[in-house]
């Protein structure tokens, strides 16, 4: 029997890891490569949005579970609560972003569209793919933890810290997703980070670190839809839109630096080097 093997190509379109349109190749023994045919609209389109919602549920429920420790007064309940957000959206990248490129926040979705990563109505899809994924998934802590632990966590929704403004928190929000975003950008969307399996990791560091620093401050969020799921199932409500204007404002200011200054010379708009060979 022939020795063939499928081999994931990426397409070039700028998404995280291996995109959903990549070209599928096969490897003949005879060293010729013969291209699959190309992906339909369900995997370029439906797809990644039933992967980036199916992410929220299981990233927004394991958020709001894991509060549930903060709610006990543990000594260990921030490093717990840092590290069970890190994690989840590290496997979530490594399972589901090749299918969807692994935004599972809008912050992200739109750094990465101003990143020229997607497109525009995609990225709408993705955005309102989040934000049921992540109402379903605090749906399920509500049903599972016990009331007295659930009350006391507030549904595993985010509240300011005690002496810092609103406005200290949308500025902490900003920066802390101004990071995240950046490290998604630079590690998984600029051409010059092709090929390279860190994303994850670093992506989930980002994550990690960011409620570190911030999570007994400004709630850490770094994700509207994150933030947005468990406020409508509990109905805490109280500063909510610090978490949509603190890190969407982080993931534009991060894809406006990227796409102006710090992109490969493929995308960036300014100082771009003239590549065209001189005989």
């Amino acid at each position: 029997m022939s020795d063939r093997r499928l081999e994931r190509i990426p397409s070039g379109n700028g998404n995280m890891a291996s995109e959903s349109d990549s070209i599928l190749t096969v490897n003949s023994p005879r060293g010729k490569k013969a291209e699959a045919p190309p992906s339909s609209w369900y995997e370029k389109y439906i797809q990644p949005c039933i992967a980036e919602f199916v992410g929220l549920i299981v990233f927004a429920f394991v958020g709001t579970m894991v509060t549930g420790y903060a709610g006990m007064g543990g000594p260990t309940w921030l490093v717990g609560i840092a590290l069970a957000h890190g994690l989840t959206i590290a496997l979530l990248i490594v399972g589901m972003g090749h299918i969807s490129g692994g935004h599972f926040n809008p912050a992200v979705t739109l750094g990465v569209t101003l990143a020229g990563g997607i497109h525009p109505l995609l990225a709408g899809g993705y955005g309102i793919s989040q934000l049921m994924g992540s109402m379903i998934g605090a749906a399920f802590t509500k049903a599972i933890l016990p009331n007295v632990t659930y009350i006391q966590c507030n549904g595993g929704t985010h509240s300011i810290g005690a002496g810092v403004s609103v406005g200290g928190a949308i500025l902490c929000e900003s920066i802390l997703t101004m990071t995240l975003v950046m490290t998604v950008i630079m590690s998984a969307v600029d051409s010059a980070s092709k090929g390279k399996a860190l994303p994850p990791l670093a992506i989930g560091l980002a994550v990690l670190t960011g409620i570190l620093a911030g999570g007994p401050f400004s709630g850490a969020s770094m994700n509207p839809a994150r933030a947005f799921g468990p406020a409508v199932v509990s109905g805490v409500w109280k500063d909510h839109y610090v978490w949509w204007l603190g890190p969407m404002l982080g993931g534009l200011i991060a894809g406006g630096l990227y796409r102006v200054f710090l992109a490969s010379n493929d995308r960036r708009l300014l100082f771009k080097t003239d590549q065209t060979p001189r005989y």
